[in-house]
């Protein structure tokens, strides 16, 4: 469940960004990565808010990402500043399921690579060593 303070377009644009670096690691978008991307927003981040859909807004915002070819570690931070900012609405669960998105988007294409491994290890601690 997403706090009620998170439930706003900002949440949504700054999880895509964490996806988009997850999925950008190595340098290269996949079919399959794109379609796990899509598995989780269904799973844990389709509902509506504020007459705005929330998946669309995910899924517009990676696709600008895509046409700025933003670097991973660009995405990163983005997404990392709005955490540190907003880390007391960021519930054990709530980690959790980012947690597991990323590592499912990693692991979507073969299996996770040494850039990917890295970026892992580095939203782990942000999430639960911080």
């Amino acid at each position: 469940m997403i706090p009620e303070q998170l439930q706003n377009k900002e949440f949504y644009k700054k999880l895509a960004h964490l996806f988009y670096a997850v999925s950008m690691a190595d340098k290269k978008m996949v079919i399959e990565e794109k379609r796990k991307i899509v598995s989780y927003v269904e799973k844990y981040w389709s509902h509506s808010f504020d007459k705005n859909d929330s998946k669309e807004i995910i899924y517009e915002t990676i696709r600008e990402l895509i046409k700025k070819q933003m670097t991973s570690e660009e995405a990163y931070q983005v997404f990392k500043s709005y955490y540190q900012s907003k880390s007391d609405g960021f519930l054990k669960d709530l980690c959790q399921k980012i947690m597991e998105a990323s590592d499912g988007i990693a692991t979507s294409f073969s299996r996770r690579n040494k850039s990917e491994l890295i970026l892992l290890t580095k939203l782990h601690k942000l999430l639960f060593e911080s």
